[in-house]
C-alpha cells in the first residue's frame, strides 16, 4: 500500500509508462469505474475523496483514442463540484473537438446534450487550443 504523496505519484508515473507499451482500454475502463465508486463513497460520507486516480484513468482512456469514450469522460467530470473543477474538459475531448463534438451531438442522451454545450463554450474561450500538447509524451499533467 501507498502512504506518502512521492509514492503515490511514483506509482501514477509507472502506471502510465507501462500503459502507454500496452494501451488496454479494458483495464483502463474498468480503473475509471472502480475508483469513480471508490471516489463517490468516499464523497458521500464527507472525506478522503480525491480526484487524482479519476484524472490519470480519464487520461489513460483517452490515450486509446475512442470518441464513443467522451461522455463516460463527461460524466466522471460530473460526479461532484471537485470532479466537475478538477477533472479537466481536455479529457472530454480527447479525440479533437470536432470529433467529439459530432460524436456527442449524434447520441440521444441529455448528458450528451450538456456536454456540446459545455465544449462549446470552452472551445470558444479556447480551451483546446492546446490539446495535442495536453496529451504529449513530452508535456504530461503535473498529476501523473
Amino acid at each position: 500500500m501507498l502512504t506518502d504523496e512521492e509514492d503515490e505519484s511514483e506509482a501514477g508515473l509507472r502506471l502510465y509508462h507501462c500503459y502507454r507499451q500496452r494501451l488496454n482500454i479494458t483495464f483502463a475502463r474498468a480503473l475509471l469505474t472502480t475508483l469513480s465508486a471508490r471516489y463517490m463513497q468516499a464523497y458521500t460520507q464527507g472525506g478522503g475523496a480525491t480526484t487524482e486516480g479519476l484524472r490519470l484513468a480519464g487520461y489513460l482512456i483517452a490515450l486509446h483514442g475512442d470518441v464513443r469514450d467522451a461522455l463516460l469522460l463527461w460524466r466522471t467530470k460530473q460526479l461532484s463540484f471537485d470532479t466537475a473543477c478538477e477533472f479537466d474538459i481536455q479529457l472530454v475531448a480527447f479525440a479533437g473537438i470536432e470529433q467529439t463534438l459530432d460524436y456527442l451531438q449524434s447520441v440521444p442522451d441529455p448528458d450528451a446534450a450538456a456536454a456540446v454545450d459545455y465544449l462549446q463554450r470552452c472551445q470558444a474561450a479556447g480551451d483546446f487550443d492546446e490539446l495535442a500538447a495536453y496529451f504529449s509524451p513530452d508535456n504530461l499533467p503535473y498529476w501523473i
